[in-house]
């Protein structure tokens, strides 16, 4: 297969020599899949804009590039171009995607030195081949860019340990004296200026804690509060779960249809994630906060029903997990305003980059420790917590690590699929194994999720409206 005719031409016209080799892909399920480009010979591109016009940078695909650094050295204050406008110059180019070739726009290019200090170059071209080039041809076709430090090297991550909860006490608090006005205080949803739980929700804690329980309690508790009776019941008619005939109250969703311990965590989860507004200034491109959370709770209960029955957790605790996994985006967008737009300015400049390391990079702490804390302070199971905290571990094996694997999976499978902001990165065997899942049942989990998008769909708007 030939390059694209436009990379051709450049090449040909600078008289440099390359080679090229397919880029490899294979299905997320196998161990090998990786994601392209996260080495530090490896090239990215990234196109920034401000009122005085559009820039590129080059720089090493292992590395975050850094818009603070580039602000303090061009004294510019450069965004991301938004992803409509750069698909519209990869149309007008005939290109899929545009590679960390400067003569391709031939926008004024900027080149983070540290690519330079590589042997190698390699170039992705339209995510199929991958053009690999010597040093010093790479450095005579940026022979007129700009040389810099514009990156920072993603933090060393750390995997928690058994006093996590303090450790990221300590991290959150840290945080808020450094970024915020905000005094410290005992309690945490203090600390953070956190509107008060919704009274539904702690009386749902309460009644979840009780093992005598009944459907009719519950239906009541959740008939108090006319908008989450009606989301059930809304939930209860989707055509995903196939029942015949119209549900008409929360009771009868409990009885007919989800069941008591599915509508508990769903009537929590659904409670809890009206307490923050959703932000407008989040990362553009990026999968709505509903649309993920729905997502992922219905995959990570296709996935539990594809375990042995011995080793399934909680089918009504794995939806509160998906649908609380990224409650932590409301929590940063609520107490750290200015920097959770840098956040998301930055996830659209490093597109490559698990944007677990551009929060720890920029305010030291992650989504995944604020959410898991906070939700812990307000009483929610450690199952819960514990999962949300670990979702991002793959090595994790510690209490509740099946609920916390789930998550992983889950997200890493919908973020091939462009329905989860997680990284599109390898589930590794050794996950698999754990959860007792082979890839056929995965692949028709995740089958039965997407031939349902119409349906989740639309009750992921029914949340954000």
């Amino acid at each position: 297969m030939g390059l694209p005719s436009r990379i051709q031409k450049v090449l040909d016209e600078w008289k440099v020599t390359y080679q090229v080799s397919a880029n490899e892909s294979v299905p997320i399920t196998s161990s090998v899949y990786r994601m392209p480009g996260l080495t530090e010979n490896s090239a990215q591109l990234s196109i920034l804009e401000d009122e005085h016009g559009r820039i590129q940078v080059i720089f090493p695909a292992s590395q975050i590039l850094d818009l603070n650094k580039v602000f303090t050295l061009t004294a510019r204050q450069f965004k991301p171009v938004d992803q409509a406008s750069v698909q519209r110059l990869c149309q007008g180019l005939n290109l899929e995607s545009l590679p960390a070739l400067p003569q391709i726009t031939g926008l004024e290019t900027y080149v983070d030195q540290h690519l330079l200090e590589q042997d190698q170059i390699d170039i992705i071209i339209d995510g199929e081949q991958q053009l690999q080039m010597e040093k010093t041809d790479f450095q005579t076709m940026v022979s007129s860019a700009r040389i810099g430090d514009y990156c920072s090297k993603p933090p060393v991550p750390v995997t928690p340990d058994k006093d996590w909860t303090q450790k990221d006490i300590a991290q959150i608090n840290q945080a808020v004296k450094t970024f915020t006005q905000l005094r410290i205080h005992q309690r945490l949803e203090e600390t953070l200026d956190i509107p008060p739980m919704p009274e539904t929700a702690r009386d749902i804690i309460d009644l979840r804690m009780d093992p005598d329980a009944e459907t009719e309690q519950l239906a009541k508790l959740v008939q108090r509060d006319p908008g989450l009776a009606a989301q059930v019941i809304s939930w209860a008619n989707s055509p995903y779960y196939g029942i015949s005939g119209t549900i008409t109250s929360v009771q009868e969703a409990v009885i007919r249809v989800l069941g008591f311990d599915l509508v508990i965590n769903l009537a929590l989860g659904l409670s809890l994630g009206r307490t923050l507004s959703v932000p407008k200034e989040g990362p553009q491109g990026y999968t709505p906060y509903w649309q993920q959370s729905v997502y992922t709770a219905a995959l990570t209960s296709e996935l539990i029903r594809a375990m042995p029955s011995e080793k399934r957790p909680s089918q009504g605790m794995a939806y509160l997990c998906g649908l609380l996994h990224n409650f932590g985006f409301l929590i940063l967008a609520h107490v750290f305003p200015p920097h959770f737009q840098l956040v998301s300015r930055h996830m659209e400049a490093n597109p490559h980059i698990n944007r677990y390391y551009i929060e720890q990079h920029l305010m030291h702490i992650t989504r995944e420790q604020i959410s898991s804390n906070l939700l812990k302070h307000w009483g929610l199971p450690d199952d819960v917590c514990v999962a949300i905290r670990n979702q991002n571990e793959p090595g994790y094996r510690g209490e509740h690590a099946e609920l916390a694997l789930l998550l992983f999976v889950a997200s890493r499978l919908l973020s091939v699929e462009r329905l989860n902001d997680a990284p599109a990165e390898a589930i590794p065997q050794e996950v698999k194994d754990y959860l007792q899942l082979d890839d056929t049942k995965v692949q028709g989990a995740l089958e039965k999720v997407l031939d349902s998008q119409e349906d989740l769909q639309e009750m992921a708007r029914q949340l954000e409206a």
